[in-house]
């Protein structure tokens, strides 16, 4: 979808309108081979400005965290194109990127000063509100709307339908309604959009490939969607609740924390919260907890 319609994914993800986006090379030189999701070279209309546009997208699970991904692709992206670049992480799916704000720093404990800092613009779809995606008036970008917060799909679902409808090219409004129902989730949302449709656009986006992932996707939900939800929110919920308590054994032992022991808490895996527990009580400084 964003190879398709790249100069309103650029003007979104950019805030500014967008003349002409060219694909660069998604594959990153040096050793050892890194390969980014996409990466455009985007100018600007006003000021015929050149930024590259680097987009990451990222589901509920990361085999590496995405902080550190980050830091590298950026690193080397610099290196590569030698031109500014602008970042963006969309995270698709309940609760994906929930602990991820795109500001990442790393501090002397010593000295206290910022050795090392990178940013970049985070997305969580889940949450962004469907009325904040309409707002942005890119009838492309409406086929989005199921993987947004909806919190009136009567009146969400038949108005991004009547967008869709009122794209004369029969080519882009097949592949439009294509992607609006193969990527809303929810099976009453599918159904209500389908309720909205002709039987001539009903044609368009039932093809076979689509009626095949839908049958996958429910066969899936049926086996695996409750277990795998609640062995997440649990999971989730005990990092999180152990996290809280080391907080607070730091607080008790070592007074009023800086902004960074909350960042490191709230990035850490459990191994690591495990191994800073351990040494609260013998740690002579708050700094001597947290290092390698």
């Amino acid at each position: 979808m964003i190879d398709d319609f790249t100069i309103d994914f650029a003007t979104w993800l950019l805030d500014t309108p967008i003349q002409s986006v060219s694909p660069l090379n998604v594959e990153l030189p040096a050793q050892p081979k890194t390969f980014v999701d996409r990466i455009f070279l985007a100018v600007t209309t006003s000021t015929a400005m050149e930024v590259n546009l680097h987009v990451e997208f990222q589901g509920r699970r990361s085999r590496f965290p995405v902080p550190e991904r980050m830091l590298e692709y950026l690193t080397r992206i610099d290196q590569t194109y030698k031109r500014p670049t602008c970042s963006v992480v969309i995270y698709i799916g309940r609760w994906a990127g929930s602990k991820d704000e795109g500001h990442h720093k790393r501090t002397c404990p010593l000295t206290g000063q910022v050795t090392l800092e990178w940013r970049y613009r985070v997305i969580r779809l889940w949450q962004m509100p469907a009325e904040q995606l309409l707002a942005l008036g890119k009838i492309p970008l409406l086929a989005l709307v199921g993987l947004t917060s909806i919190k009136k799909p009567t009146e969400t679902i038949p108005y991004v339908v009547e967008k869709i409808r009122s794209v004369a090219d029969l080519t882009m409004r097949k592949q439009l309604f294509t992607i609006l129902v193969s990527l809303t989730e929810d099976e009453e949302l599918i159904t209500m959009i389908e309720s909205l449709l002709d039987p001539e656009e009903e044609l368009l986006i039932d093809t076979p490939f689509l009626r095949r992932m839908r049958e996958m996707g429910r066969r899936e939900g049926e086996t695996k969607g409750r277990a795998e939800g609640r062995a997440e929110g649990r999971a989730e919920g005990k990092l999180e609740g152990e996290a809280h308590l080391l907080e607070r054994q730091l607080h008790q032992r070592f007074g009023e924390l800086p902004p960074w022991v909350h960042s490191r808490l709230q990035q850490a895996e459990a191994e690591q919260l495990v191994a800073w527990s351990l040494r609260v009580l013998d740690a002579p400084r708050l700094e001597r907890v947290f290092e390698e």
